[in-house]
């Protein structure tokens, strides 16, 4: 189990990264990623907002993945919008808001199943949710499905740090909005919630 992050100082984090020797490549994205977790979480994060449209975002990550997802027989399905779904963010982090949900994405979902990926306008707020079949039984609350990946708990057994859906989480609220994760059986759900564009600008 990984220590809290609170345990280690952002300077000692990245004297860490540059300490390691190329022996250890999965250890210095471990630390990487702890620092980047500790960053958002404070909110120490540089941001840069503008106008974005949500509905081409998701459509180049869902492409940036394609490919990787077919290779293990999981077609990726994307309702889009029917109208711009504009919102006012820093695109680099949102980008990464949806990087390590997809990255969640490829390495838990069942083979031989859909992904399904939404955009849609809700009036004072624009959703765009995941959702997939998990390989594993989902046998726990979402709060206690958080909870591990804050915790880097490597009883998953899996690679990466599995800091990805609680460093996602943290930038989504500094952006402004909101990460609900919820689980039904084996359906996982990953909801980003950023508000309407016109209504920030209001």
């Amino acid at each position: 189990m990984i220590l809290p992050i609170y345990l280690y100082g952002q300077p000692v984090l990245r004297k860490m990264t540059t300490d390691i020797t190329p022996d250890y490549p999965g250890l210095k994205k471990l630390i990487e990623d702890l620092l980047e977790a500790s960053k958002a979480s404070t909110g120490n994060v540089e941001m840069h907002m503008e106008a974005c449209d949500a509905t081409v975002m998701i459509s180049q990550i869902v492409g940036e993945y394609q490919e990787k997802l077919q290779k293990t027989n999981i077609d990726i399905v994307v309702n889009e919008s029917e109208v711009p779904a504009n919102i006012m963010a820093d695109g680099r982090h949102l980008w990464r808001v949806f990087d390590n949900i997809m990255t969640n994405i490829c390495k838990y979902t069942q083979e031989h199943t859909r992904v399904y990926v939404d955009v849609t306008d809700a009036g004072d707020e624009v959703n765009m949710t995941f959702k997939n079949i998990s390989k594993e039984r989902l046998n726990i609350s979402a709060d206690e499905l958080m909870e591990r990946f804050v915790r880097g708990d490597s009883s998953r057994n899996t690679e990466g740090s599995g800091l990805g859906l609680s460093i996602a989480q943290s930038l989504t609220e500094i952006l402004g909005g909101k990460l609900e994760i919820s689980i039904d059986g084996d359906l996982f759900k990953a909801i980003v919630k950023i508000e309407n564009r016109e209504n920030q600008e209001n």
